[in-house]
């Protein structure tokens, strides 16, 4: 009878203690579900979808500015295509305009193929370049 009242014991101990890991480990994941809301910004950018045109078209100018000779340079804004190779690629074909030292300006057409990897979509380090052509 002491045997089972101890066997009994150690069961319901063994027991405890994977109750207390499960817990553990739950405890941590939601640690890192917080920081992860904490650390990425906005509530809406978290929960809002896929990239809009405009947002891959606005990270599209970033990837393709240092490319570009000359300090400054004027993106057609309203002229650009936009296009969604696979779930997470797209394609901007649109022009810019920079001065060519002669008083006039030069213009230049660009492809560029961009990766989205999620996070905050108007930060360059959540894109990937996977193909810029200008012309």
């Amino acid at each position: 009878m002491q045997n089972a009242y101890i066997n009994e014991k150690n069961n319901k101990k063994k027991a405890t203690l994977k109750f207390v890991w499960i817990l553990i480990v739950f405890g941590i994941l939601f640690a890192i579900i917080v920081a992860r809301f904490a650390l990425s910004g906005s509530e809406e950018d978290l929960f809002s979808g896929a990239p809009s045109s405009d947002d891959v078209y606005n990270i599209a100018k970033e990837f393709v500015k240092p490319t570009l000779k000359g300090a400054t340079a004027d993106f057609s804004d309203s002229q650009y295509q936009f296009g969604q190779k696979q779930d997470s690629v797209y394609v901007i074909k649109s022009f810019v305009e920079t001065p060519d030292g002669t008083g006039s300006n030069q213009r230049t057409n660009f492809e560029i193929t961009l990766k989205y990897k999620g996070g905050l979509r108007t930060e360059e380090r959540n894109w990937e370049v996977l193909n810029l052509n200008e012309e």
